[in-house]
């Protein structure tokens, strides 16, 4: 009897089916390669988060001196406690919802199939994103430095005592609005150029290549960057606000974050930390996909 086929699927000549694998893999391999990115990463993004906090436009090069002369180099990883700490379950629970999604949608069938990847890509950052948004809040207050916090729990211990447990989850509708268009094009651009590569080099599909996964997973995360950098601006300023001596409530929410920038601060304000975002992005792209596929390699292989 003829297979059923998926609505998202499309026709193409590349690669051969892939297995779909084993979940507690792709969970151990999916936590290693979310704590390699976000601890390397660290600096790039306390660097992005302080541009994109305040209302004056300061170079990057003057914001990490600035950080440096009066924190020391550890100013640059304050904050990196709580990322370390959602990190590794956080990013097993997106790829093993990614992988068992794409088996799902028939994303693992031969051809490419940009649509089933975006669906999986979609589905993985709604559970993501529900872990993760206490901790990204948290780090970027810590980030600020705005308050003497010794460390994360009493960051978090004063978060919920001012504002609520809701706070810990400010910006949530916003990263969730972001993350989307993220997620369905960072995801689908990798894949795609991981197996566009694969097909002209005549790669084994089953075996890592470190080139490709470095120069896929770069691609993917500085398009994504740099289409959704205008929400992240808005996210940032919803889950700091209060830190930077306006107020406990400057914001009412998306929308009215998005407009009192654009009248106030002008549009430009929206592409404030572009340019780390990008490359933040592009570097955890880069490593994240590479230690994700090797570490899976190495348990499906062990």
């Amino acid at each position: 009897q003829r297979q059923k086929r998926s609505p998202f699927l499309m026709d193409s000549p590349l690669e051969v089916d892939e297995e779909w694998g084993s979940p507690i893999h792709h969970m151990i391999a999916g936590a290693a390669a979310g704590t390699v990115e976000h601890c390397g990463m660290f600096p790039f993004d306390t660097i992005k988060t302080k541009q994109q906090a305040i209302a004056q436009s300061i170079p990057v090069h003057a914001t990490m001196r600035q950080i440096i002369a009066k924190e020391g180099v550890r100013g640059l990883f304050r904050g990196i406690t709580a990322v370390a700490a959602g990190a590794a379950p956080a990013h097993a629970l997106t790829f093993v919802v990614y992988e068992a999604a794409k088996h799902v949608l028939g994303a693992n069938r031969s051809g490419q199939h940009p649509f089933s990847v975006a669906a999986a890509g979609i589905l993985s950052t709604l559970v993501h994103d529900a872990f993760v948004s206490p901790f990204e809040t948290i780090k970027q207050r810590m980030q600020l430095r705005c308050r003497p916090y010794k460390n994360a729990m009493e960051c978090a211990r004063n978060i919920v005592k001012a504002h609520g447990a809701r706070a810990l989850w400010a910006g949530y509708t916003t990263t969730l609005t972001m993350n989307v268009p993220y997620s369905a094009s960072y995801f689908a651009c990798y894949e795609y150029t991981k197996k566009y590569i694969r097909e002209r080099m005549s790669l084994d599909p089953s075996v890592p290549h470190t080139p490709t996964h470095l120069f896929a997973g770069g691609l993917a995360g500085g398009i994504a960057a740099a289409v959704t950098n205008p929400l992240d601006v808005v996210r940032t300023r919803l889950q700091t606000q209060g830190e930077m001596g306006q107020g406990p409530r400057q914001y009412s929410g998306l929308l009215d974050c998005l407009k009192k920038i654009a009248r106030e601060e002008g549009v430009s304000t929206f592409a404030r930390g572009l340019k780390y975002r990008i490359i933040f992005h592009t570097g955890s792209g880069a490593m994240i996909w590479t230690t994700y596929e090797y570490v899976k390699y190495l348990l499906t292989e062990g």
